[in-house]
């Protein structure tokens, strides 16, 4: 028992990274299954990874926004004006 007791503690500072690398990385089943355990016990390292989760979204969406068309976007008139200059001035 002394030795599943040691394997199954995990601490806030060990698992905070471990949460933020299992975002981005298949963690081994030994590991994730600590974080896991952790998480259900931890109210602090729960709220972090929602935090983790939050900052993922955002900078998910921020992305999108930069990809889709905004009304600051050249108007199709203006692109063709644009391309007509380019090519009289070559």
């Amino acid at each position: 028992m002394g030795k599943i007791s040691h394997w199954l503690k995990i601490t806030c500072q060990d698992t905070s990274p471990l949460v933020s690398e299992m975002m981005d990385h298949n963690l081994p089943l030994g590991k994730r299954l600590r974080v896991w355990l952790h998480l259900a016990i931890c109210k602090m390292c729960k709220n972090c990874q929602s935090q983790f989760l939050t900052m993922r979204s955002m900078a998910r969406s921020l992305g999108e926004e930069d990809a889709s068309p905004s009304s600051s976007a050249l108007s199709m008139e203006a692109k063709e004006k644009i391309k007509r200059a380019m090519k009289s001035s070559s």
